[in-house]
């Protein structure tokens, strides 16, 4: 497909999109987040819960008090008995058009392993899709910065880490030189490289001059916006080229890094992932987790010891793989979790959602996302079976690290 046929369809699939049912929805908001320092985490979190009240275009089928909650950022502490000495703290950074609800699960198993956990809202998230319109790279960046600088302040051993777009940004300030330094990474799917469409990101700045948005979705799902802008592929692109311009300048890079992913991720470039893990990240305890179909087997040769892998074929619980979205879901989660309202027929491939909603439960299977037609009906994995096992890598990565960094 050449470049001109691509930026075409993206301007016809933007004016062909479908009404939107809540035009509200599609229109920036009255207010924007900024990126300023945070002195005061109780008080940012006062000035968000405003801007989000404010801003929030509530979904059908969920009260909205409960829809702002779900969007806030938060900190959550260790209990008392965990003591005050070599205090140890996370912040955690949302992937794009998600929120902070992602790390929920992992927050709250973390802080019972003694460990602070804080996250930020990104501008343009958690209201309504259209307040991506406007979203900005680079007050991204600086809502990290200030936010790990913050934490840094706050606590003793300070690490930084990310989901998909949460992870490229994190990844690029803890390459960066300049500001307080994590003593380690933690990336989740990030996106250090896209599949497929990375290649026609540079058209997102074109299209965007002919319409906001690449689709108008309905909007079912009240923490992570289902419509895509064109200023959002803009965005991210960005944030890619930066952080592969980062990462080519060094030859190694010495930072610890917890990695995880999952080979079906249809957003994530696996191979990329791979390669950098295996050729920069050099540091011995550096690890990566990887969810695979176990009966293939792995084509990297060598294995690198530091790789775990984990069976993402699961026939008993109809799961064909993993999804880019599952990972850092737990099975009890109350929005995505096993028997969820959000677990079922939300995101269906090549199938319409009312079909999905009527299949027999053995009739419907779990997987990544996909634009072909799979030999049984399919609906993409909203969490993760293996949820303990990730949740228990991190946290030991996390302490390990911060013992080796205590005098």
């Amino acid at each position: 497909m050449t470049a001109i046929r691509t930026l075409l369809i993206l301007i016809a699939v933007s004016a062909t999109s479908a009404c939107a049912t809540t035009p509200e929805l599609y229109r920036p908001g009255p207010a924007s987040l900024r990126a300023e320092p945070v002195d005061d985490f109780d008080r940012y979190l006062e000035s968000v819960e405003h801007y989000v009240d404010t801003n929030l275009v509530a979904v059908s089928g969920f009260e909205r008090e409960q829809q702002v909650r779900w969007n806030l950022p938060y900190r959550l502490v260790p209990a008392k008995s965990c003591g005050s000495e070599n205090r140890t703290g996370v912040l955690l950074v949302h992937g794009l058009s998600d929120s902070p609800f992602v790390f929920r699960d992992l927050a709250r198993y973390l802080a019972d392993r003694c460990i602070e956990v804080r996250t930020l809202l990104l501008q343009g998230h958690g209201t309504r899709p259209g307040d991506m319109i406007n979203a900005q790279a680079e007050v991204w960046r600086q809502q990290v910065r200030h936010h790990f600088q913050a934490l840094s302040e706050h606590v003793d051993r300070a690490f930084i880490g990310g989901f998909s777009l949460g992870g490229a940004l994190a990844t690029e300030y803890a390459l960066a030189e300049q500001g307080s330094r994590p003593e380690g990474l933690i990336a989740i799917a990030p996106a250090w490289k896209l599949n497929g469409l990375s290649n026609y990101l540079w058209l997102a700045p074109v299209a965007d001059a002919f319409g906001d948005f690449v689709e108008k979705e309905p909007e079912l799902n009240p923490v992570k916006y289902e419509s895509v802008t064109f200023n959002a592929g803009s965005q991210i692109g960005e944030v890619i080229s930066g952080i592969q311009s980062r990462m080519s300048q060094q030859a190694t890079l010495p930072i610890p890094l917890f990695l995880a992913a999952t080979e079906a991720d249809s957003v994530i470039n696996l191979d990329y992932l791979v390669r950098q893990f295996r050729n920069r990240f050099s540091h011995p305890q550096s690890r990566m987790v990887i969810f695979r179909d176990m009966r293939e087997p792995w084509g990297e040769k060598p294995v690198d010891k530091r790789i775990e892998f984990l069976n993402s074929y699961l026939p008993e619980a109809n799961i064909l793989e993993f999804s880019h979205q599952s990972l850092l879901i737990s099975p009890n989660n109350e929005l995505y979790g096993l028997g969820a309202p959000l677990q079922r027929c939300l995101e269906p491939n090549n199938l319409s959602l009312q079909a999905c909603r009527e299949l027999q439960e053995d009739e419907l299977w779990f997987s990544a996302w996909h634009d072909s037609e799979q030999p049984v009906y399919t609906s993409r994995l909203t969490y993760n079976p293996w949820f303990g096992q990730l949740a228990g890598t991190i946290g030991n990565f996390i302490l390990a690290n911060a013992t080796a960094g205590t005098p």
